[in-house]
C-alpha cells in the first residue's frame, strides 16, 4: 500500500472512534473522553494536512 492509502485508512479508523466516543458522552468520565477527543482531533487534522500534501506532491509529479 502507498502512503495516499495509508493516510485514508488511518484517517477513517481515527474517525470511526471519534463517532464512538461522542456517542458514549453521556457517561460520569466526560472529562477524560473530552480530552481524548482533542486529541484525536488534532492527530485526524495533522492526518489530514499530511494527505493533501502527499496529493498536491502527487498531482505535480
Amino acid at each position: 500500500m502507498n502512503d495516499i492509502a495509508l493516510l485514508n485508512e488511518e484517517i477513517k479508523e481515527l474517525e470511526a472512534e471519534i463517532f464512538r466516543l461522542r456517542n458514549s458522552m453521556n457517561r460520569a468520565d466526560n472529562g477524560v473522553k473530552q480530552r481524548r477527543l482533542a486529541i484525536l482531533g488534532r492527530t485526524l487534522a495533522r492526518l489530514r494536512s499530511e494527505l493533501a500534501a502527499l496529493e498536491r506532491g502527487r498531482a505535480s509529479a
